[in-house]
C-alpha cells in the first residue's frame, strides 16, 4: 500500500494539473471571508490570553502553542490587509492565467505592500510548526516512555 501511495503522491508533484489554489470571491463573499479573519484573530487573542493566565503556560509545550497563536494572529491580520489591498489595485495590473509575466510594475506603495503581503506563508508555516512542536511535546509528556526508547509516530 505504501509504494502505491508514494507513487501517486510523487506523480502529483511531477505531473501536476491545475492546482486551483486561488479562489476569487465576489464582494459579498469577500466580506464574509474578512469577517472570518477578524473572528479568527479575536478568538486566537482570547485563547492566547487565557492560556497565559493558567499554570500550563509554564510548560514548554504550551509556550510553543501560545507563540504559534500570536504568529497566526499576525498572519490573519496581514492576510486581511492583503484582501483589502486586493480591492484597491487596478484590475489592469493583474494578468490572466498563462500570460507572460513582465517586469514587476509598482504604480504605488499599495502594489509593493500587496506583493509583500502575498508572502503570508512566511508567517503561516512557522505558526503551524510551533503548533506541531507544542503538540508533539504534549504528547511526549503525556505518554509513558516506550520500552525501546523510540517514538511510536
Amino acid at each position: 500500500m505504501r509504494p502505491l501511495f508514494f507513487t501517486v503522491l510523487l506523480s502529483g508533484f511531477f505531473l501536476p494539473e491545475s492546482a486551483l489554489a486561488f479562489q476569487p470571491h465576489a464582494y459579498s463573499g469577500l466580506y464574509i471571508h474578512q469577517l472570518a479573519h477578524f473572528f479568527l484573530i479575536v478568538s486566537l487573542f482570547f485563547f492566547a490570553v487565557k492560556a497565559r493566565q493558567t499554570r500550563l503556560a509554564a510548560l514548554k509545550a504550551w509556550q510553543y502553542i501560545i507563540a504559534g497563536t500570536w504568529i497566526l494572529m499576525l498572519w490573519s491580520g496581514a492576510t486581511m490587509l492583503g484582501h483589502f489591498l486586493d480591492l484597491e489595485i487596478e484590475d489592469a495590473l493583474f494578468l490572466p492565467p498563462g500570460a507572460d509575466i513582465p517586469l514587476l510594475h509598482l504604480a504605488g506603495w499599495q502594489e509593493g505592500l500587496y506583493y509583500l503581503l502575498k508572502l503570508d506563508h512566511l508567517l503561516a508555516v512557522p505558526a503551524m510548526f510551533l503548533f506541531y512542536r507544542g503538540l508533539k511535546l504534549l504528547r511526549q509528556g503525556a505518554s509513558p516512555p516506550s520500552s525501546s526508547g523510540q517514538d511510536h509516530a
